[in-house]
C-alpha cells in the first residue's frame, strides 16, 4: 500500500512539475506580463508593419487613410498610436494612419502681392502644407517674395502633389525684432498655428516619458526663453509634458499671448 501511495505521489509530483515548466516556457514565447517597446513604424509599408508586429506578438488596424503626405511613399504609415517608444503588453493593437495611394495634383496660387496670412489661407485651402519660414531682406514685413519645395523655388501655376509641404520666402520688414512670448503652458494642439500666426518656425520638439497622446501634451520648456530679442522667422524648441504639475500657466500668460500677437500685427500690417 505504501508503494502505491509513493507511486502516485511521485506521478503527481511529476506532472505538476510539467505543467509548471509548461507554464514557464509559454510566459517567455509570449511574453506574458512584460512590457514590449513600441517600434517606429513610420515609412513602413504594410506588408514590413506585419512582419515586425507579428514578430512582437501586437496587432494593428488602420484607422484612417488621412490626407496625402509628400514626405512618404505611397501606402506608407505616416502616423501610430500608441507612439514609437511607448511600453505596451502583448497582443495590444496599435493604430495606423497610411499615406492614400491615390494623388491629387494642384496648381501652385499666384503669391505676387500677397500678404503671408492671406497666402497661407489659400495654400491650406488648396490641400497645401505650411513648412518653414524663410525670410529675406526686404522693406515690407511678411510680404511673399517667393515659394520653395526641397530647396527648389517654384513657378506660379506649377502642379504639385496635395498635401506637400512648401517653404515660403518672405520679406523681413528691414529686420523686424520682437520680444520672445510665453508659451510655457499651451497645448500642443495651438502650438503649430500659434507660431505661424508670431511669424515663427517650428524647431525641435521634444516629448517627456508621459506623454502618451501628443495632442493633449502641454508645452514645459522653451528655447528661445520668454522675453529674450529674436528676429521674424526664429526658429522655436519645445519640450512637451502630459504631467501638469510641471505647467504653471494661468489666464493671464493667455492675455499676454494675445496682447503680443496685436502688437506684433499692428507692427507688421503698417
Amino acid at each position: 500500500m505504501k508503494r502505491v501511495i509513493f507511486h502516485i505521489s511521485l506521478g503527481l509530483s511529476v506532472f505538476y512539475a510539467l505543467i509548471y515548466l509548461s507554464l514557464q516556457s509559454l510566459d517567455s514565447i509570449t511574453l506574458h506580463g512584460q512590457d514590449i517597446i513600441v517600434p517606429d513604424l513610420k515609412s513602413f509599408s504594410i506588408y514590413e508593419v506585419e512582419d515586425t508586429l507579428a514578430s512582437l506578438q501586437l496587432r494593428f488596424s488602420v484607422v484612417d487613410s488621412g490626407a496625402y503626405n509628400a514626405d512618404y511613399h505611397r501606402g506608407a504609415v505616416i502616423e501610430q498610436l500608441p507612439r514609437a517608444g511607448s511600453k505596451v503588453k502583448n497582443n495590444r493593437e496599435l493604430k495606423l494612419t497610411v499615406n492614400p495611394k491615390n494623388i491629387s495634383l494642384i496648381s501652385l496660387p499666384d503669391y505676387k502681392d500677397r500678404s503671408c496670412r492671406q497666402y497661407i489661407s489659400e495654400l491650406k485651402a488648396k490641400g497645401f502644407r505650411i513648412g518653414k519660414f524663410i525670410y529675406k531682406k526686404d522693406e515690407h514685413a511678411n510680404v511673399v517674395l517667393g515659394v520653395r519645395y526641397q530647396g527648389n523655388r517654384l513657378n506660379v501655376d506649377e502642379k504639385l502633389k496635395k498635401s506637400t509641404k512648401l517653404d515660403l520666402l518672405l520679406g523681413n520688414g528691414q529686420g523686424i525684432q520682437f520680444n520672445m512670448p510665453k508659451l510655457v503652458g499651451l497645448t500642443h494642439v495651438n502650438i503649430a498655428v500659434g507660431l505661424q500666426n508670431l511669424s515663427l518656425n517650428k524647431g525641435e520638439f521634444r516629448y517627456d516619458n508621459t506623454v502618451i497622446d501628443t495632442l493633449k501634451s502641454f508645452v514645459y520648456k522653451q528655447v528661445p526663453k520668454e522675453k529674450k530679442e529674436i528676429d521674424l522667422g526664429t526658429f522655436v524648441s519645445l519640450w512637451f509634458t502630459q504631467d501638469s504639475s510641471n505647467i504653471l500657466c494661468d489666464s493671464s500668460d493667455l492675455i499676454l499671448q494675445d496682447s503680443l500677437k496685436a502688437r506684433l500685427d499692428s507692427i507688421l500690417n503698417d
